[in-house]
């Protein structure tokens, strides 16, 4: 029986360039989605806390600044949206709304678009992404 022979051994550098590669495989995708995280919630916030009229709060919080209060808001607002629009006044207002954009011709494009993009996404059956379409 012969023994194989060994591989070459890898020199110091090789070594630590390795290590520094398998530490960004591992470190990169965290940092990326913390970073991601904080982004979305900064522009989540400044586009809503502006819109929370000060008269809500007591006053000692009126100058404080909790990050993710705009997120909360706004997942709030999208929630009581869902609400109503399953209700037979929602429904109205919604047909009434697409009848109107379903008039303007760039508009319509692109919100139908934008509908069925989300449509897909969010559809709840499983049959979701099973064939691909033209």
């Amino acid at each position: 029986m012969t023994i194989p022979p060994r591989p070459p051994r890898r020199g110091f550098f090789a070594g630590l360039r390795a290590s520094f590669l398998t530490g960004l495989v591992v470190v990169a995708p965290a940092v990326l989605t913390l970073w991601l995280i904080r982004a979305f919630v900064e522009f989540v916030d400044s586009r809503v806390v502006p819109l929370i009229p000060v008269t809500w709060l007591p006053e000692p919080l009126e100058n404080l600044r909790i990050p993710g209060v705009g997120v909360v808001v706004a997942l709030v607002f999208v929630l009581v949206v869902g609400w109503l629009a399953k209700g037979y006044i929602g429904r109205s207002l919604i047909n009434w709304a697409e009848d109107l954009v379903a008039r303007m011709p760039v508009v319509r494009s692109i919100y139908n678009a934008i509908k069925q993009i989300a449509e897909t996404v969010f559809a709840q059956s499983s049959t979701s992404f099973k064939r691909a379409c033209l």
